[in-house]
């Protein structure tokens, strides 16, 4: 039997990535905006973001992104209530299919939240230039990087616009942008939903896996499986990510102390919110309080 290679075809390739950012911002940042020649998007992950493309202003919700085209005026602000953090990644492709996504505010699915995550892990792992500096003007390797993180980059990205362009070849409408998952899927992410929704509404309290269980008639098993599938975490150390992420809004909310905060979030004592804080985030209540003050751009 004679065997014959089959080159595989790529529909859709990144050249190149001009920037990549994970941008915590405070309540009241706001980006005077820009234009260029590549294609640059804007992923919110944490409460909502005012976009400006070209002279639309766009209301972007959380999970929802936005794809500009090359010279497009773009820029981008908080609402004024709520301390919001965004990716915001700009790139190169000689694809044609982008202009088919661009315009457009585009909620993503659990798997194109996966590839987002992927990028900024990859990026962390790849370049020593830090993720939150909005003046970052090309990226610097770093020395000591991981085998492969730069095409682990172009994976998770390649993969983010394939789903996305996937999506909308099936439903060529705006109504496009929702998630098609079994029942079972389906049913495993409104109950994670749920579970999550129910966690943020209760961050002040001392929640335990036993309050949740009651709550949503789960087994303590099925609630471990269900978080560690779906999140990568148990129940409670994501239950411990939200504290810590509300911690750091109220941070740069700027309304609050530290102990006022620990206080709030029914911390046992400032001194376990502190440690809690750097093993989540690397750094001290204080640290990231001055690390936010330089991406307040105007």
């Amino acid at each position: 039997m004679e065997y014959k290679k089959t080159v595989l075809k790529r529909d859709f390739e990144i050249s190149d990535v001009i920037s990549v950012h994970y941008f915590e911002y405070t309540v009241d940042f706001a980006f005077s905006g820009e234009l260029h020649d590549f294609w640059e998007f804007v992923y919110a992950d944490k409460n909502e973001l005012i976009i400006t493309a070209s002279s639309k202003e766009i209301v972007l919700p959380q999970g929802s992104m936005f794809l500009h085209k090359p010279m497009e005026f773009h820029n981008v602000r908080g609402n004024g209530s709520s301390a919001p953090n965004s990716v915001i990644l700009a790139f190169s492709s000689p694809s044609h299919e982008l202009y088919e996504l661009a315009g457009k505010v585009i909620t993503c699915t659990s798997r194109e939240r996966a590839h987002l995550a992927g990028i900024i892990e990859e990026a962390s792992a790849a370049f020593s230039s830090p993720l939150g500096d909005p003046y970052t003007e090309s990226l610097i390797r770093r020395k000591d990087s991981l085998f492969g993180c730069e095409q682990m980059i172009a994976n998770h990205l390649e993969g983010l616009f394939i789903s996305l362009i996937r999506r909308r070849k099936d439903c060529p409408d705006d109504s496009l942008f929702t998630e098609k998952e079994t029942t079972r899927r389906r049913k495993d992410e409104m109950r994670l939903s749920q579970i999550c929704e129910y966690m943020e509404a209760n961050v002040e309290k001392d929640l335990s896996s036993a309050d949740i269980q009651r709550q949503f008639f789960i087994s303590e098993s099925s609630l471990q499986k269900l978080f560690q599938h779906k999140v990568g975490c148990g129940a409670m150390q994501h239950f411990q990510r939200i504290k810590i992420d509300r911690a750091k809004e109220m941070i740069r909310e700027k309304k609050y102390n530290f102990s006022e905060i620990s206080e709030r979030l029914s911390f046992s004592s400032i001194h376990y919110f502190s440690r809690r804080f750097k093993a989540i985030t690397g750094m001290t209540p204080s640290e990231y309080a001055s690390s936010v003050k330089s991406i307040s751009i105007s």
